[in-house]
């Protein structure tokens, strides 16, 4: 072959004769012109050797497509058993100890561990690991018993020391590394086993939110018991778990998460394979479902979200989070916002309805810290509305005078009315602020807005609460219980306390509305509770967000009514399958 091929070469480059005798050159025109004959030719010359190559070259092709991640998500849906999900956001951890508001890693965590115990819409507990529980000692006693028929995605046996190693683990966590962890509120509660099957929980005092205070995701002591509570965050297994649920990691990306069924996890769900795909934006993502890469989305319900809507072919669920509410904290540590007609004349120049209609979100206005649908909401309590003329007189009250000449609320001595708003630096946050900066500036306050990464928002901000207005979403409980938000031993980091609000009399409602069992009692408390805390305004409530989930066609099983958090829509999941 190497002969032939030598050969053909130097008779398509040898120079020719021209009629007066000498050689004329080539030229590299002439080389491009030429070139197609040249390639004919070596190909007859090289036959049958150029065949086979050019047949093992495209056979190679084909083989790499087929195996590639875009052929297998064009056709897995239904040929293969692979359900494809994409989502918006980044991923960060799926060590289910830390508390996390990321949504994908929640969803990863939902897919492979399993919860101690549910807590439903209502606030009552279903079972998890544990089956049963009985309640003594004027509810400061917890018994759980344990259903020992679980089994780790690698094997071995799921036992007591996992649960006990699961919650002392949590505590350690937060007790001796500062971590804002899932039992970072267990800290003086005894945690013992009681004998194979029975695990028990004593409270110092009664707490009505215990409960769900243990619904947490269990995590394996015989992976985890060698790794160093400093060294937990960075451990592998913060992106290669082994969990007890439905489903098990096989392979980690920066932007992909493959699961696969777990042989041990029974009822065996009827999808055998589950692909997260994350993507940086919306813009990469509608382009992945246009494209048919995607069996399913979840998307923030606004108009970002509206090319879903041309596709039949999908079909789309809307999830309401009730318990989810975005925010702005004011920080009362800072001098210029501990004026109280400050914090007032601007909860009442926001007009919630228009903020939400010009940015195009579809989310549920929120009036006060707890959900109006809750048994503890009360109605008697003054809430903060949009009335701009009342608004001008409480600023007045506070040295802020409207300047008629150029709109703008001024001190005495000239300077504009200006609040600095930190925020997590992502596209709903964006737009959101960037549409309250021109409705404030309407009013004549202008807003300056500090977009943050992840990193520096948990560093530079909430661990040192160097902020004047903080924008940040937050889950609540089921139950009322607002301990956590706004009791003044929550005020610093890792709680969750952001605004530094104290006031003792709210201390004493929070504390006796966690002891208290009896509902009617409680509702008094926190009526008092919601009153102070309306009158001070540590915060301004927006709205509560709300989601889609658009599946194709072809996807039975779902169940997606009473969703308390985005995650919970997969607690069914063994049971979605792709019809026949």
């Amino acid at each position: 072959m190497k002969e032939a091929f030598d050969n053909v070469t130097d008779r398509v480059t040898k120079k020719r004769t021209v009629r007066n005798g000498k050689r004329k050159k080539n030229s590299v025109r002439d080389f491009f012109w030429n070139y197609p004959v040249l390639l004919v030719r070596i190909w007859n010359l090289t036959s049958p050797l150029s065949t086979i190559l050019l047949f093992l070259i495209l056979g190679l092709g084909l083989f790499s497509f087929l195996r590639s991640d875009t052929f297998a998500e064009k056709v897995s849906s239904r040929e293969l058993n692979y359900y494809v999900e994409g989502r918006v956001g980044a991923i960060s951890t799926f060590n289910p100890l830390f508390t996390n508001q990321n949504d994908i890693d929640k969803t990863i965590q939902e897919l492979v561990f399993e919860k101690f115990v549910y807590i439903d819409s209502t606030g009552q507990i279903l079972p998890g690991v544990a089956t049963d529980w009985d309640i003594s000692d004027s509810g400061k006693k917890y018994v759980f018993d344990i259903a020992l028929d679980r089994t780790w995605s690698d094997g071995t046996p799921l036992t007591m020391d996992d649960i006990l190693f699961t919650f002392n683990t949590a505590i350690a966590l937060h007790e001796e590394q500062g971590y804002d962890t899932v039992a970072s509120s267990l800290a003086d509660v005894d945690i013992e086993i009681v004998d194979n099957d029975t695990i028990q929980f004593t409270l110092p005092e009664t707490n009505s939110v215990f409960p769900e205070l243990t619904s947490v995701y269990i995590v394996p002591k015989h992976i985890l018991e060698g790794v160093s509570l400093y060294e937990m965050p960075f451990d592998r297994f913060s992106r290669n778990p082994v969990g007890s649920g439905p489903y098990r990691i096989y392979r980690s990306e920066p932007n992909i998460v493959y699961l696969e069924a777990s042989e041990y996890y029974q009822p065996t769900p009827n999808i055998s394979n589950i692909i997260m795909r994350v993507y940086s934006d919306m813009g990469k993502l509608e382009s992945a479902f246009r494209n048919g890469l995607l069996d399913a989305v979840v998307v923030p319900n606004d108009e970002r979200s509206d090319f879903v809507k041309e596709y039949s072919s999908y079909n789309s669920y809307r999830l309401d989070l009730p318990y989810r509410q975005r925010n702005l904290f004011f920080n009362l540590r800072k001098e210029k916002i501990q004026n109280d007609s400050l914090r007032k004349g601007l909860s009442m120049l926001i007009d919630k309805e228009r903020l939400l209609e010009e940015s195009g979100i579809n989310g549920e206005i929120a009036t006060g810290p707890i959900y109006e649908e809750s048994w503890a909401f009360s109605d008697e309590v003054e809430y903060a509305t949009y009335n701009p003329e009342r608004a001008a007189e409480i600023l007045k009250d506070g040295g802020y005078t409207k300047n008629e000449d150029n709109g703008y609320f001024e001190t005495e001595d000239g300077k504009l009315l200006t609040v600095t708003i930190s925020y997590l630096d992502n596209e709903i946050n964006t737009h959101l602020l960037n549409t309250l900066a021109s409705l404030l500036e309407e009013e004549g306050v202008i807003l300056n807005l500090e977009a943050l990464t992840y990193s520096q928002l948990t560093q530079e901000i909430l661990a040192t609460r160097n902020f004047e207005v903080l924008m940040y979403e937050i889950e609540l409980t089921v139950d009322p219980d607002q301990y956590n938000l706004w009791h003044s031993l929550q005020k610093d980091y890792p709680n969750l306390n952001l605004s530094g609000y104290e006031f003792s009399r709210v201390d004493i409602i929070l504390e006796e509305a966690r002891r208290e069992f009896d509902k009617g009692k409680r509702k008094e408390r926190y009526a008092l509770f919601q009153k102070y805390l309306m009158a001070d305004v540590p915060a301004i409530f927006l709205y509560r967000p709300s989601y889609l989930y658009v599946v194709r066609e072809g996807v039975s099983g779902l169940q997606y009514e009473d969703i308390v958090r985005l995650e919970d829509i997969y607690r069914n999941i063994c049971t979605w399958e792709f019809e026949k």
